[in-house]
């Protein structure tokens, strides 16, 4: 009877996965075929419902096999069923034919990877030259645009942190149940949180989403040193640093801080110098000197380190920061808990998920100390594994540490970089703590309970994340989706600008527009004649004419002519306000193409 059950089991897994893979082909085909045609302000809102449905239901379907069969084979193409769709999900502005993503920061890095390649820049002159190296070799290996390149290298990116997270726990567990925590943890992406790290070309998101690759290395290397696996540390770390210096600097930190402990604890109890074949500071010492060597030119390096010494001496500024953005929330109609909630509940859970983890393998910590745990605990399929996570703590305290001096400092926003570290680990050992919750839900009450459990925490984890893959204005952000008439607009505006005429911007800047098109060498005189470029809020009330000295240019995408009306309620600008622009007798629109208009203010 056991046998039929368990056949029927195994038909029905089949034929569900089945159900999934088909789902998510409708749904790519649904979203291949509804391309975008002009600047989307939600990229949720404009690719079809059929997407969604189908995507979500095939990593539903995902979940639902992996904690509900014990079939190998099922369970394997149940954990590829849920990587494949959520890798379809970020890769919507690929299949639907975004020409680029991201109006800031990756604009400029768009800039520094047409320079690398048409060697105008050497790789040497930029701080994190790997991401534009690697989209300029790919361009000219396949032939494709620079802009979509570099959207296929996001991705590539993205598949990394899916691949790794999860070999990471397997690594650190040897359990396969834990595994498959360990790639719905990944699926999660807890550590783009939009505020800084997020789903674009920007080197600190692709340093974490490579984190888990090194970090998965260092693991094997801990766990056995061989000359191979020597060797490819060292590569990985030299790519870390030329990556993101910054990023690399948590991975100094945590790397070093465990070889020290090792070698430490090894000459404290007597055994040290017949043990130092295991040790790992020959590689963490050479990793901090690749380190060290790559930054001595690093101004922003060095300024960034200057604030954090400074500290002591100056008030911070984080209270301030808030209080400015939400009061700017609050006019729009949100708030900061909300949009909190939003990006953070499901951080805030793993992050809960490690502390625990901790708390409950620490007071074994003497024992790591006298020799590397490996201590047998029971897993839910009945077995038994060797947990070897305790060594990771020791250098998370480092990292943490550097997270907490930046967020007490107030140093800009540049502590949610260094939480998207926090979170990566997170990913990894909250993966490792749900490993244990469901071993005791499973000695407690059942195994299938104790599945069922997690699955339920999963899908709600997931119904909380995908929303905010991308922003949109869910979290008050607009898709930063870059059209290819706002590319093009720009370039024919330079082509033909007088350099006697300023720039003024509404939203879009003009000189990120200019990094992408023209290089990032081109001093910001070249657009603007005074520091900050602006055009007053509400300037249909005011005579634009007489607000500037002289001519000045008003470039206006048409993403400028959504976000503020649209999305922030007219909070700085309305209807009105581009409406009037077409009325003012000494206001000439010089340029037009549909997503792009040029006005020239006269004096």
């Amino acid at each position: 009877m056991s046998r039929l059950r368990s056949m029927t089991n195994k038909i029905y897994s089949k034929i569900v996965i089945l159900l999934g893979f088909v789902a998510l082909g409708v749904g790519i085909l649904s979203a291949y075929q509804r391309p975008a045609t002009g600047f989307e302000l939600s990229t949720y809102a404009h690719t079809p419902l059929l997407f969604w449905v189908c995507s979500c239901f095939a990593i539903a379907a995902s979940v639902l096999i992996v904690f509900s069969t014990s079939d190998r084979r099922s369970r394997v193409l149940g954990g590829w069923l849920g990587g494949f769709a959520m890798t379809t999900i970020v890769a919507v502005p690929i299949v639907r034919g975004y020409h680029y993503l991201g109006d800031g920061d990756a604009l400029s890095h768009f800039g520094t990877t047409m320079d690398i390649n048409a060697g105008l820049m050497a790789m040497s002159q930029s701080r994190y030259p790997m991401v534009h190296t690697i989209g300029s070799v790919l361009h000219d290996a396949t032939g494709l645009a620079l802009p979509h390149v570099l959207l296929l290298v996001v991705l590539t990116f993205i598949i990394v942190f899916f691949v790794f997270v999860p070999l990471s726990v397997r690594e650190l567990t040897g359990d396969t149940t834990t595994t498959y925590l360990g790639l719905f943890s990944g699926l999660l992406l807890l550590p783009l949180n939009h505020l800084s790290p997020s789903i674009y070309i920007h080197p600190t998101s692709q340093a974490l989403m490579y984190a888990p690759a090194f970090l998965f290395v260092f693991f094997l290397l801990y766990r056995g040193r061989t000359w191979r696996l020597s060797l490819l540390f060292v590569t990985l770390a030299v790519f870390f640093v030329m990556l993101h210096p910054q990023q690399a600097a948590n991975m100094v930190l945590f790397s070093l801080t465990i070889a020290v402990i090792q070698v430490g604890s090894h000459v404290y109890y007597g055994d040290g110098f017949a043990r130092y074949r295991e040790w790992i500071l020959p590689e963490a010492t050479v990793f901090a000197v690749a380190f060290w060597l790559w930054v001595q030119n690093l101004v922003a390096f060095w300024s960034s380190l200057e604030s954090v010494y400074m500290i002591p001496f100056e008030e911070t500024q984080a209270a301030e920061t808030t209080a400015t953005r939400s009061l700017s929330l609050t006019a729009v109609g949100g708030s900061l808990p909300e949009v909190f909630f939003k990006l953070f509940l499901v951080s805030l859970l793993f992050a809960l998920l490690t502390v625990m983890l901790m708390v409950w393998q620490f007071p074994q910590s003497k024992r790591w100390l006298r020799s590397r745990i490996h201590s047998d605990t029971m897993t839910s399929d009945g077995g038994t594994v060797q947990t070897n996570v305790k060594y990771i703590f020791y250098g998370l305290f480092a990292v943490g540490a550097l997270f907490i001096i930046y967020l007490v400092g107030g140093i800009s926003d540049q502590y949610f970089r260094h939480l998207g570290m926090l979170m990566v680990f997170a990913s990894i050992l909250g993966a490792i703590a749900l490993g244990q919750i469901l071993t005791y839900l499973s000695a407690r009450y059942s195994l299938p309970t104790g599945r069922r459990a997690i699955a339920v925490f999963f899908v709600l984890c997931l119904a909380l994340s995908i929303p905010v893959v991308f922003t949109s204005p869910y979290i008050f952000y607009s898709s930063n989706h870059v059209t290819e008439m706002q590319m093009s607009g720009y370039e024919t505006t330079f082509d033909h600008q007088s350099n006697e005429i300023a720039f003024e911007d509404i939203r879009s800047s003009t000189s990120r527009y200019g990094n992408a098109i023209l290089g990032r060498d081109i001093p910001s005189e070249a657009y603007y004649q005074r520091d900050e470029p602006n055009v007053p809020d509400r300037f249909a009330d005011r005579n634009l004419p007489a607000y500037y000295d002289g001519p000045a240019y008003l470039p206006v995408p048409e993403s400028d002519r959504v976000r503020d009306p649209v999305l922030w309620r007219g909070f700085r600008f309305s209807h009105e306000d581009f409406a009037y622009l077409d009325t003012d007798p000494e206001i000439n629109r010089v340029q037009s193409n549909g997503g792009y208009d040029l006005y020239l203010v006269n004096d």
